[in-house]
């Protein structure tokens, strides 16, 4: 299935299940007020409906957001029903804990709330998206048995392609497409295309597009266009491993793009809006821990207490990257002089036991409080709070392999796969990369929420920077 009708298809399935959630709770409380009264549950008579009406509110974005987090609306949409089970259950159990905690969080007593709707909501709610799953299954398989429904297909290319081609629609389990024939681009007539595409009531043309076909596929496509046919162009020879090809307009000349960075979307606008709000929160939330540290580096080794350096940020962008300081003085003057004791392989310095910390710096860099006020840098957009590290100028100077540098596509974080994985057991800065290329091309919201959470126990087990 083409991926901007799969798309189209899920962000239908969003709106639906964002209704049935809502309509869950309705059936929930249904249920503890009618039926498991019966099951020697005390009824809940001076309960009504109108107390819940606002956890919709929470239900409406939160619901489908959790079920994305949880891969229903990723991947294929012919996956079998009991591998969507688990994720359906997990996401919902997680929107209930939520609407759950937001009531006692606010102290809601029992006689206004009963905790039971809670309980039955979990079933409710996991019912109504496995049928509708169902349903739209069914739908699908309905759908693609449809003749009226299935597209005619005319493919236009070498014979090596059109089996390629073949192949493909032909093992789809769901599929509304119907292969009517092929014509070799090699000695193709303009008259004998139309004359197929007349007999054969085509409604979609594949192009296979080749270099030496261009002036040939232009004609199709105008063909095509004359009469309201849909083409599709493929240009295989324009070959990419790892970047994702997408369509675009630039003041209405077309483009095709190729990205192996996350595109613009609702999940990278939350990533935003979590870095700005949730730095804001930190710092005026730390504050006082920000004095007190200010107030220990002033007493134990005079100013200045913060040290800011060059680092290399999105596309290698400079910014001024701030940490509190924890080594001495002028450190860097000395770093050539224990460059020859550098235990990471590759551009990047990094020493156990540096003689350059200070007694305080230690402490900080064990717990990770010396990166605290990269939280400014975050507010300022600078960085985010999930992230590859961002290195100093003069290491990503020294790439050795221009492929490193694609870890510089994102912004850069506070933390990241690297530092929740054992940053101080890597030694190789391949490793390094190889860890941050795997967050850049699997990236997703609930990866950033993922390394997060991890990143708590693995600062409480201070495996900071030594």
């Amino acid at each position: 299935m083409l991926s901007r009708k799969q798309q189209f298809y899920y962000q239908i399935l969003q709106l639906i299940d964002a209704f049935l959630l809502s309509f869950a709770l309705y059936l929930a409380f249904w249920l503890r007020s009618e039926v498991m009264p019966y099951f020697l549950l005390e009824p809940i008579e001076s309960i009504t409906f109108y107390n819940y009406l606002w956890l919709i509110g929470i239900i409406l974005p939160l619901g489908p957001l959790l079920l994305e987090f949880n891969g229903l609306y990723r991947g294929s949409m012919i996956r079998r029903l009991r591998q969507l089970i688990w994720p359906i259950i997990r996401a919902i159990a997680f929107l209930t804990l939520v609407l759950a905690a937001t009531t006692l969080a606010l102290k809601i007593p029992e006689n206004v709330m009963s905790r039971g709707v809670f309980v039955a909501y979990i079933p409710c709610s996991t019912a109504l998206i496995v049928l509708r799953e169902y349903l739209f299954r069914r739908w699908l398989i309905q759908k693609s048995r449809n003749e009226a429904d299935r597209q005619h297909i005319l493919i236009c290319s070498d014979a090596a392609s059109f089996h390629r081609w073949q192949n493909e629609f032909q093992s789809q389990p769901i599929s509304s497409y119907a292969i009517k024939g092929h014509i070799s681009l090699e000695d193709v007539q303009r008259e004998e295309f139309l004359k197929r595409l007349h007999q054969e009531n085509i409604d979609l043309v594949v192009v296979e597009l080749h270099e030496r076909h261009l002036h040939t596929c232009s004609e199709i496509v105008q063909a095509c266009e004359t009469e309201g046919v849909e083409v599709w162009v493929t240009a295989d020879f324009l070959r990419t491993s790892l970047a994702r090809p997408s369509f675009d307009k630039f003041y209405g000349r077309p483009l095709l793009i190729f990205r192996t960075t996350p595109d613009s979307s609702f999940q990278l606008l939350c990533k935003s809006l979590i870095d700005r709000i949730g730095a804001l929160i930190l710092l005026i939330t730390l504050s006082p821990l920000f004095l007190l540290i200010a107030a220990a580096i002033l007493v134990t080794s005079g100013p200045p207490i913060f040290y800011s350096q060059p680092r290399s940020g999105r596309y290698g962008r400079v910014f001024r990257m701030h940490k509190f300081r924890t080594m001495i003085k002028d450190a860097e003057k000395l770093q050539p002089e224990l460059q020859a004791r550098n235990e990471m392989r590759g551009p990047v310095f990094k020493i156990e036991n540096d003689p350059r910390i200070t007694p305080i710096g230690r402490f900080l860099r064990r717990w990770s409080l010396d990166e605290l006020p990269q939280l400014w840098n975050v507010l300022r957009g600078e960085m985010s709070l999930v992230g590859p590290r961002p290195l100093p100028v003069y290491e990503t100077e020294n790439f050795s392999d221009y492929s490193q540098r694609r870890r510089m596509s994102v912004r850069p974080g506070l933390t990241c796969l690297w530092q929740v994985a054992g940053r101080n057991e890597i030694k190789d800065f391949s490793d390094w990369v190889r860890l941050d290329l795997e967050y850049i091309d699997n990236w997703s919201l609930w990866l950033d929420i993922q390394i997060l959470l991890r990143t708590i126990p693995a600062v409480l087990a201070r495996r900071g920077a030594k």
